[in-house]
């Protein structure tokens, strides 16, 4: 038995169901790959899942535990032979790993190029195979047959392999943290997303109960996963070390896995093994649990209740025993992390209103156009469309959300979105809201503002004055005398006109 060198352009092969492609290489519709121990199966997956996509492979890729004519055993990859880059890719990572490669359409397999061959190898003289003899493979002088003992479906091996825990896997850079998992025991779920809203982190959480076969585990094994983006590095390494509170990477659209660990597999690769309502979660120790899916989860700013009282002291009754109050926290101020604002509006004090009225003397015409102003018991509220830190007096304030006011320099706690502040506020289009120092907000219509121009003026009495009609009537005496005026008549006007010195000719 021997092989035989495939030329270019060669048309006509010994070997059955093998023909060459476009580029030339004899190929065959799969491709066969022999390992000696599982572990080098495994490894050949492992590298093909991080260079390329298992899921094209995943329609015709099977894993059968074969036995030699001589007695021993193999573990035997088959893939579809999707094109000659794929093979090539699958013949580098094989033979990287202990692996040989052939390539064939039914029985016979030949061995796949190399770099002795590059466009293939063909069996020069392929024999009757026995027929207990399920397939066999032409190699470099020596020819193998196999007999199937049992196949090893994919999903059964990804799921039998454990995560590895990676060194150093617990840091991750800002990129990983853009969406994680959080596994949360019901006891501490209500704090967790009471402090994920207190800083402002977006999340998304749900209550999940594995399926199994026990319903002893169905209780036992309960909790609240919560769908977390761009959380702070902080956080994270305070979660990791926090019992009750597991964190997962996610690995493609249907499974994750914990921090800190990886599968052999890249389980973003082969996505068509998981089934479209399942969503599995790789634990340590050989854990896998199987949620429904997709995943169904509610924001936590709709989990989380606003306590803001408006001017109302507490009921002391209800601080002492009682039920248990549910998730929610006050409003307050604190002083700003970020760069400060615009100057939008300020709160100037009603005793204060005679120093606005001087100062609104001394403004230019251009530093009253556009601004408005209200009058009201707890202040006069002066909102400009420009800067209005021009007026040095009252509380100078700037702007969170269009309509909500807060003091320079200040921002409210918990840090939440401007949607959520002015739903707990009651903040809506055609209100300004103020909310004060003293963690007393109120409210101003819009109508109820006028322009600060007309404000600044007061009302004067103005007389009506009567015309008086200065033209006279002429009378019979009234003569009209044409004198000469002379040459020089804005000099003045002559005692006796000059005369004399006009020729006599003229008149």
């Amino acid at each position: 038995m021997a092989l035989e060198h495939v030329a270019q352009g060669q048309t006509r092969f010994f070997t059955p169901g093998v023909a060459p492609d476009p580029r030339g290489i004899l190929l065959g519709r799969f491709c066969l790959m022999t390992f000696p121990t599982l572990e080098g199966a495994v490894s050949w997956l492992r590298l093909y899942s991080a260079e390329a996509s298992l899921d094209e492979l995943m329609a015709n890729l099977t894993i059968t535990k074969a036995k030699t004519a001589l007695g021993s055993r193999e573990i035997v990859i088959q893939i579809p032979a999707v094109s000659s880059y794929a093979a090539d890719r699958a013949a580098r990572l094989s033979r990287l790993v202990g692996g040989a490669i052939y390539t064939g359409t039914s029985k016979h397999f030949v061995k796949y190029r190399d770099d002795r061959s590059p466009y293939g190898y063909d069996a020069v003289d392929i024999g009757a195979m026995a027929a207990s003899t399920d397939f066999m493979v032409h190699g470099d002088e020596f020819a193998q047959s196999y007999v199937r003992e049992g196949d090893l479906p994919f999903a059964r091996l990804l799921f039998r392999l454990s995560i590895r825990k990676m060194p150093g896997g617990e840091r991750l850079a800002a990129e990983d943290r853009g969406e994680l998992y959080l596994a949360v025991a019901h006891g501490l779920a209500d704090g967790i997303i009471r402090y994920l809203w207190r800083n402002r982190v977006e999340a998304q959480a749900g209550l999940f109960t594995p399926r199994s076969g026990s319903a002893f585990d169905e209780q036992r094994r309960g909790y609240m996963l919560i769908h977390v983006r761009a959380l702070p590095e902080r956080i994270l390494q305070l979660f990791l070390g926090t019992p009750g509170i597991d964190v997962f990477k996610p690995a493609g659209a249907s499974a994750a896995v914990a921090v800190g660990y990886e599968h052999p597999i890249d389980l973003g690769s082969c996505q068509s093994v998981f089934p479209q309502d399942t969503f599995h979660v790789f634990w340590p120790g050989d854990r896998v649990d199987v949620l429904p899916g997709p995943l169904t989860l509610s924001d936590i700013g709709d989990l989380t209740r606003v306590d803001l009282e408006l001017e109302k002291p507490r009921d002391p009754s209800q601080q002492e025993g009682g039920a248990a109050e549910p998730i929610g926290v006050e409003l307050r101020l604190a002083a700003a992390m970020g760069p400060p604002k615009r100057v939008v509006a300020t709160l100037i004090p009603v005793a204060h209103g005679p120093r606005l009225k001087r100062i609104l003397f001394a403004l230019p015409p251009v530093s009253l156009r556009g601004h408005r102003v209200a009058v009201t018991d707890r202040g006069i509220l002066v909102v400009g469309a420009e800067n209005l830190d021009v007026i040095p007096l009252g509380q100078l304030l700037c702007q969170l959300d269009p309509g909500l006011l807060v003091p320079l320099g200040m921002d409210i706690v918990p840090r939440v979105s401007p949607d959520v502040l002015a739903k707990a506020l009651g903040h809506k289009p055609g209100f300004v809201t103020v909310f004060t120092s003293d963690n007393r907000p109120f409210q101003i219509a819009d109508s109820a503002f006028t322009s600060l121009e007309r404000r600044s003026l007061a009302k004067m009495e103005v007389d009506a004055a009567e015309t008086v009609d200065l033209g006279a009537e002429p009378t019979a005496e009234t003569q009209v005398v044409n004198d000469a005026v002379g040459r020089f008549a804005l000099w003045g006007f002559p005692e006796a006109p000059d005369k004399k010195l006009l020729p006599s000719g003229d008149k």
